[in-house]
């Protein structure tokens, strides 16, 4: 179901002062989206995506990758993407 906009007499509150404004929202061109990250959001997945290369990196020098139980579990893996796309 296509969101196509608001309807009505819609003047939302000034988040700051709790306040309508004096102008409707502006409503962006038909098929166009737009989204805002927050840099608090940015900071929280670039924390996670370290958190989970440091893991990578100590598994790699573990030796984790290179158990029998991995290497085969990796294999099946590339084996059935293989076998899909042929």
């Amino acid at each position: 179901m296509p969101v196509t906009g608001i309807q009505g007499d819609f003047f939302p509150l000034d988040p700051v002062r709790g306040k309508k404004r004096s102008s409707p929202v502006q409503e962006a061109p038909a098929g166009v989206d737009k989204v805002q990250v927050s840099g608090e959001a940015k900071s929280l997945f670039e924390a996670e995506q370290s958190k989970r290369l440091g893991e990578i990196r100590t598994h790699l020098e573990d030796g984790y990758y290179m158990s029998p139980k991995v290497t085969e579990k990796i294999v099946d893996g590339l084996m059935s993407d293989l076998l899909k796309k042929g």
